[in-house]
C-alpha cells in the first residue's frame, strides 16, 4: 500500500511516495507529458492512494488515471492552508505534506482531509461555459460604461437605456460629428455588437449541454422567478443535491450562508463561504423582486426586515430562504408550492422548442458530442 502525495503545475507535477510499512519517502518529478505520464502510470497499482489540491487543471488530470489506484482525493484548498505554512514552500514539501495527511488519514481511519466532489464532465463543461458566459457579460458592461462616459464627457446627457436601445443604437453611432468622438462610439458599439453575439452563442452550447438534466431544470422553474439559465447554472454548482446533509449546507455551499463564530456571550457574523459556487448565487440575486411579487410571504418578511436591517444583509437572507425551497424542491424531486402552471409551462415550452430547433433532425446525443 502507498500513498501519493501531487503537487501540480501547468507543466510539470512532483509526486511524494510514501508507503504503510516503512519510512521511506521516494520524491519524483513529471512532466505533464505523454512520456512523463508514462512514467507515471508505472508508478501506480490497485493499492495505491491519492491526495492533491483542487486547481484548475486538477479534475482533468484526476481523469487520466483514477482508474488505476484505488482511491483519488482532491481536497479542497481552503481547508488545506496549514500545507503552506511551512517556512520553506517548494513542490517537493508541498507533496510530502499532502502525502504525510493522506497516509495519516488512512491509517487512522479519522477523517482529516475534506475533499471535492470530482464532477464529471457534462457539469465541468456546463462551469467552463458559465466562466465564459460571465466574462463575456462583465466584458459589454465596461464596454457600455465606457460608451456612457464618452457621451457624457461630451455632454449628450442619455441614460444608458436610451444609447443602447435597439431604435436609437444608429442614433448613436452619428450622434457628434467630431472625428475623434465618433470614431470611439462607432469601434465599442461595433466591439458591443460583437460581444452579444457571442453571449448568445454561449447561452446556446449552455442550454444544449444541459439537456441531460430536463427533470432538474423542470423542477427548478416551478419557482417564478428562477429562469432556464438560473436552473442550468444551480446544477451545474450543486451536481447532485444527494452530496447535501441539509439546506443549510446546501446553501453555504452556494456562498449565501455566512460563517457564525461564538464564544461565551458573543456572538460574530462573518462573510459567506469562500469555498463555494458562486454562479448560482450571483443569478438568483438579480431575480430577488421576482421571488417577492409571486410570494406574499416573502415579500412581507422582506419589508418588516428591512426596516431593521441592512438592505445588501437582508437581500442575501433572502436569497437563502429561496435556495432552502430549491433545495427542498430538489431533495423531493417536486414543483414549488406557489407554482403558476402557465408561466412554468411557457418557460419549459419554449426551451424544449429551442432544442428542437437545434437538433435539425440530429440526436442530440449527437449535437453534446459536438460540442464536448
Amino acid at each position: 500500500m502507498q500513498f501519493i502525495g501531487i503537487d501540480i503545475h501547468t507543466n510539470r507535477f512532483t509526486c511524494c511516495y510514501l508507503f504503510k510499512d516503512t519510512k521511506e519517502k521516494k520524491m519524483a518529478t513529471y512532466e505533464l507529458d505523454d512520456a512523463g505520464l508514462a512514467q507515471f502510470y508505472k508508478t501506480l497499482d490497485a493499492e495505491t492512494y491519492v491526495l492533491l489540491e483542487a486547481t484548475i487543471n486538477t479534475f482533468s488530470f484526476v481523469d487520466l488515471w483514477k482508474d488505476k489506484v484505488k482511491e483519488a482525493l482532491v481536497a479542497n484548498t481552503y481547508q488545506l492552508k496549514s500545507v503552506g505554512v511551512a517556512s520553506k514552500k517548494t513542490d517537493k514539501i508541498d507533496a510530502a505534506k499532502l502525502a504525510e495527511k493522506l497516509k495519516a488519514e488512512v491509517l487512522s481511519g479519522v477523517q482529516q482531509i475534506v475533499p471535492v466532489t470530482v464532477a464529471p464532465k457534462q457539469i465541468r463543461d456546463l462551469r467552463a461555459l458559465f466562466s465564459t458566459y460571465r466574462l463575456l457579460r462583465k466584458e459589454i458592461g465596461q464596454t457600455k460604461n465606457r460608451v456612457h462616459s464618452l457621451l457624457k464627457e461630451n455632454l449628450f446627457p442619455f441614460t444608458k437605456e436610451y444609447i443602447f436601445g435597439k431604435r436609437s443604437r444608429q442614433r448613436i453611432r452619428s450622434i457628434s460629428s467630431d472625428p475623434v468622438l465618433n470614431f470611439q462610439i462607432n469601434l465599442l458599439m461595433d466591439t458591443l455588437e460583437h460581444l452579444e453575439t457571442q453571449v448568445e452563442e454561449v447561452m446556446d452550447r449552455i442550454k444544449v449541454r444541459a439537456e441531460p438534466f430536463m427533470r432538474e431544470i423542470e423542477i427548478l422553474t416551478s419557482m417564478s422567478g428562477v429562469s432556464v439559465m438560473s436552473a442550468i447554472a444551480i446544477i451545474a454548482d450543486v451536481i447532485d443535491v444527494s452530496r447535501f446533509k441539509n439546506a443549510k449546507h446546501f446553501a453555504s455551499y452556494l456562498s449565501s450562508a455566512p460563517r457564525v463564530e461564538s464564544s461565551n456571550n458573543t456572538t460574530v457574523i462573518k462573510s459567506t463561504n469562500k469555498a463555494g459556487r458562486k454562479v448560482s448565487i450571483t443569478m438568483l440575486s438579480q431575480s430577488l423582486n421576482h421571488f417577492r411579487d409571486s410570494n406574499r410571504a416573502l415579500n412581507a418578511w422582506y419589508e418588516k426586515a428591512s426596516v431593521f436591517k441592512k438592505k445588501g444583509v437582508v437581500r442575501m437572507a433572502l436569497c437563502r430562504k429561496v435556495i432552502t425551497q430549491l433545495f427542498q424542491m430538489l431533495k423531493k424531486g417536486e414543483y414549488h408550492h406557489f407554482r403558476n402552471p402557465v408561466l412554468h409551462e411557457k418557460k419549459m415550452r419554449e426551451y424544449r422548442a429551442f432544442l428542437k430547433k437545434h437538433q435539425n433532425g440530429e440526436n442530440i446525443s449527437d449535437i453534446l458530442q459536438k460540442t464536448a
